[in-house]
């Protein structure tokens, strides 16, 4: 599903994510993800998910748990748009929901809710007819944000934290 450029509306912040990923249908890139995903996931199963490279910094696991957990929430807020829920599309503690979700994780457990989400985050976007993925939400800070940007937004957290897991943390991708 082709969706014109315009759709595309987000605040400045989710720049450092939307720029990560390369033009494409949404739905597919969306979709093409999974693969990368899955690889990713592989590599980083076989290091020591409890190192984090400095204090006070999230484990390997912690941010595999992050990106799962903004996933969902980023999912939610483009169903919320999609769906013309009239409430503000709320922001929510990152480090807040890390401090609770620390504890050791089987990563294979983790590698496979991810993998879960991705996939069911590919079919909700598949599912949006062309007019839905248009349509804006007001964030609480009165910007507006599209469901197009969202689906952005998604795959390019995701290759943000990559990002970091080479440079920071060491995997080599």
């Amino acid at each position: 599903m082709e969706t014109a450029k315009s759709a595309i509306r987000h605040p400045v912040f989710f720049n450092r994510y939307v720029e990560q990923v390369g033009p494409g249908d949404i739905c597919n890139l969306l979709a093409e993800s999974i693969q990368q995903l899955e690889h990713d996931l592989k590599i980083i199963g076989q290091t020591d998910c409890s190192f984090a490279y400095a204090p006070e910094k999230w484990s390997i696991s912690t941010l595999v748990r992050h990106c799962i957990d903004t996933e969902m929430i980023f999912a939610f807020r483009a169903l919320s748009i999609a769906r013309k829920d009239p409430n503000p599309i709320r922001s929510f503690a990152e480090n807040q929901y890390a401090l609770e979700a620390e504890k050791e994780y089987g990563f294979h457990l983790l590698s496979q809710e991810f993998l879960h989400i991705r996939r069911a985050t590919a079919l909700l976007f598949q599912g949006f007819d062309k007019e839905w993925m248009t349509r804006t939400g007001q964030m609480e800070n009165g910007e507006l944000i599209s469901v197009h940007s969202l689906g952005y937004i998604v795959v390019g957290h995701w290759l943000h934290h990559r990002k970091i897991l080479a440079t920071r943390y060491g995997i080599k991708f």
